[in-house]
């Protein structure tokens, strides 16, 4: 913390140690929220590289060393609000709590330096891989010297860190020890935040011109333009923490209290870019789930679109599901070369008929050949103009509304043979529709001879 001067000092008010005023818990809840996702992520990366494609590479190895300094830096923060006066202001704090307040923001800077490194050098090694299929040499210098970016700025920023006071100690002793030396930490950090943004957008938009150049599905595709719509919001956030660091370390002396929107932009950029880190991993992860609940939904979808009995034809097979007689299924269920054909059936060019009792009589029934053309049977030239239909019921083979009387008396005998048949389903199941309706209708002979 920088000694504000005199004339800062005497503009500040009375400290309250009891009740002071607090940024309340935004920084606790943000922190939770963001570090229980990123250790969802990391998890899911891990099995997926562990058990569903075995294949544990450098990146996996980097994004856990940064997902680990993730974590570390989430506790410290937390504990500095929680328990050193990081969410007040700084006349508020105690004397006897300055040193440890500053230990513990030497301690988060370090680890967010940390975090930050290995989180961008496991997407330039990710980066690599996703190299070998695009077939752009030249992007390979790009990857080069990316890499050789990121190591030099990470290892420039985790010594300006621990070496920005020399001795070290003499960053968190208060009073100021007058034999210590230290460098502008507004100035330093403010240009550090400036270079973090811009290593953030470099490695943002590294796998552009691969993603340009991959042949993949306009899915695959979409995944990846979100993918990269988060990298986007780390820089921004970033952005929006280097700001604050210009707020709380160079224009204004409240340090405690202007770091506190700091804090919660720093955990935002450092969760997010190792959640983006571990998101490819979690396409194997994914992939079965959403391929499973994809064809759930389409089946539904598809149920609820098709009628609920199949289609004319068809008959129903709920009909005689529950073992109980269905008296509605009526005959115009089915098309009508069906109905032209109950009781008749052509074997070896000629039509045979299936015998059964209808009545006591023994009338030959002749249905007209003009019924229809699929069914292409001859009445004979001896036959009787007149066809008794049952009950006394005759009716004229050659008038036009036999066709329409037909199907009426069939449908009704139908009915009444569709709601018999539950006690010898078995048999009617080994016969052909046309073949056991005709039975039940009963037939006795119908002969037809060319």
């Amino acid at each position: 913390m920088r000694i504000p001067p005199v004339a800062v000092l005497l503009t500040w008010p009375a400290p309250n140690y009891v009740d002071p005023v607090t940024h309340g818990p935004a920084l606790l809840i943000v922190n939770a929220i963001f570090i229980t996702l990123v250790c969802v992520a990391v998890t899911g990366r891990l099995y997926s590289r562990l058990v569903i494609k075995p294949w544990f590479g450098i990146d996996d190895t980097l994004i856990l060393f940064a997902w680990v300094f993730a974590v570390g830096m989430t506790v410290v923060v937390m504990l500095a609000n929680t328990e050193y006066g990081w969410d007040r202001h700084e006349w508020d704090i105690e004397e006897a709590d300055f040193v440890a307040a500053n230990k513990v923001a030497f301690i988060a800077k370090l680890l967010f330096t940390l975090a930050a490194t290995f989180t961008r050098l496991s997407l330039v090694c990710f980066y690599y891989r996703l190299l070998k299929d695009s077939g752009l040499r030249w992007l390979n210098w790009v990857l080069h010297v990316s890499l050789l970016w990121t190591m030099v700025v990470g290892i420039g920023f985790v010594c300006l860190a621990i070496w920005l006071c020399v001795p070290i100690q003499a960053y968190w002793v208060f009073p100021p020890d007058s034999g210590g030396r230290c460098l502008d930490e507004g100035k330093v950090l403010l240009g550090s935040g400036i270079i973090n943004c811009f290593s953030d957008l470099l490695t943002t938009v590294l796998p552009i011109p691969i993603v340009a150049r991959l042949q993949m599905p306009r899915r695959q595709r979409i995944g990846v333009c979100i993918l990269l719509c988060l990298g986007f919001i780390v820089t921004i956030a970033g952005i929006i923490r280097t700001y604050f660091i210009w707020k709380s370390l160079v224009q204004q002396y409240d340090e405690t209290w202007w770091a506190y929107p700091l804090w919660i932009a720093a955990a935002v950029e450092i969760d997010l870019a190792v959640i983006c880190a571990c998101a490819p991993a979690w396409k194997s992860l994914l992939q079965q789930p959403i391929a499973t609940l994809s064809s759930k939904l389409s089946s539904k979808l598809s149920s609820f679109r098709s009628p609920h009995s199949s289609s004319r034809g068809t008959p129903s097979h709920s009909s005689h599901a529950g073992g109980k007689p269905s008296v509605s299924n009526p005959l115009r269920s089915l098309p009508w070369f069906q109905i032209t054909r109950l009781g008749f059936e052509k074997t070896d060019s000629k039509t045979t008929c299936l015998e059964k009792s209808f009545s006591s009589s023994e009338t030959p029934i002749r249905p007209n050949h003009h019924i229809d053309d699929e069914l292409e049977l001859q009445r004979s030239p001896h036959s009787d103009p007149e066809m008794d239909y049952g009950g006394g019921m005759t009716i004229r083979s050659t008038t036009p509304s036999l066709q329409i009387m037909m199907r009426r008396s069939l449908e009704q005998q139908s009915a009444y043979v569709d709601s018999s048949a539950v006690g010898n389903e078995t048999g009617m199941q080994q016969r052909r529709s046309g073949q056991w309706l005709a039975e039940k209708l009963g037939m006795k002979r119908l002969m037809s001879k060319k």
